[in-house]
């Protein structure tokens, strides 16, 4: 069931971190969940990388961190409602991820809220930024931000995998759905199911020299199928056949254009294991339609909240 009870909030002094601390505070408002905002601080100047460390510098260090805790009082008094308990922390840590992560266990988080923006390729398979970081090393629930202008979670895309293709455990779309339902509820949302699959016609991503497996060769249509499993799904969630969709193809460009098509204020779907495709697919679904997406993401691992 996913009911979070503790939401930590991983914000950044940028604009987005204003965006991150309002949508999780109207989290914690509809789930009566506490609060906390952090941010986690460093500057090589004053971190004794470029010069030899000394009272001075950790002093500054300091002075830092209390600055940014001042700021985020000062955000959380601004966008929090009165009904909400909050805290606040900052910290010295670096790289920031390692940071939030600590952070999350010692608050015991069980869903933490962060932003993202457009990544370069670059960026992206580089693993340079805290935001994929986090995707990769968070294990709770986490809740990428990415609109504005929020009115609630009135439309939620739920992308399951109930044929398990990619190496995906068979309770993870039963979870996907609760949280689906459970984020939607406040704002009386709908949720709409997605499954992709592919055919023996469409190998657009086979590199030169990978491993295709012997599933791709043949030219049956696996759609019933996959049909049935989605239905049968959908059957036990109560999800009505107009909120269940069946696309054939690369699930990375499909979760975008149905998302958009529907106009969902948020997607669900999981960061699994990918052995079976290793050899054709760069990265998760998860990280991949990421940067095409322009609605939030909760993004939900098979252990999450075990």
């Amino acid at each position: 069931m996913f009911a979070p009870r503790r939401i930590l909030a991983a914000v950044p002094a940028t604009d987005l971190g204003l965006l991150i601390a309002r949508r999780a505070g109207q989290l914690a408002e509809a789930f009566d969940a506490e609060l906390r905002l952090v941010s986690c601080i460093y500057d090589p100047y004053v971190a004794g990388e470029r010069f030899p460390d000394s009272p001075d510098l950790a002093a500054a260090r300091e002075a830092l961190v209390e600055e940014r805790r001042k700021a985020l009082e000062t955000l959380a008094n601004d966008c929090v409602s009165t009904g909400v308990q909050y805290s606040v922390d900052a910290v010295w840590a670096y790289p920031v991820y390692e940071g939030l992560l600590a952070a999350a266990a010692e608050f015991g988080t069980d869903l933490v809220v962060a932003g993202t923006f457009h990544h370069s390729l670059a960026q992206r398979f580089g693993l340079t930024n805290t935001d994929w970081q986090l995707i990769r090393q968070v294990e709770m629930p986490l809740l990428l931000v990415r609109s504005d202008g929020f009115a609630g979670y009135h439309t939620v895309l739920a992308t399951v995998d109930p044929m398990h293709s990619h190496d995906k455990p068979a309770e993870l779309d039963d979870r996907l759905l609760e949280a689906a339902k459970a984020v939607a509820a406040p704002w009386s949302g709908r949720v709409h199911i997605l499954h992709c699959y592919l055919t023996g016609e469409y190998l657009p991503l086979a590199a030169p020299g990978a491993a295709v497996p012997a599933m791709f060769y043949t030219r049956e249509s696996p759609a019933d199928a996959h049909r049935d499993a989605v239905q049968k799904l959908a059957d036990h969630h109560g999800i009505a056949a107009d909120q269940m969709h069946l696309e054939s193809g690369d699930a990375r460009r499909l979760i975008v254009d149905r998302a958009e098509s529907l106009g969902a204020n948020l997607v669900v779907t999981g960061a699994v294991s990918r052995s079976r495709l290793r050899h054709l697919l760069i990265g998760s679904t998860a990280e991949a339609v990421l940067d095409g997406l322009t609605c939030d993401v909760l993004i939900i691992k098979p252990n999450a909240g075990k």
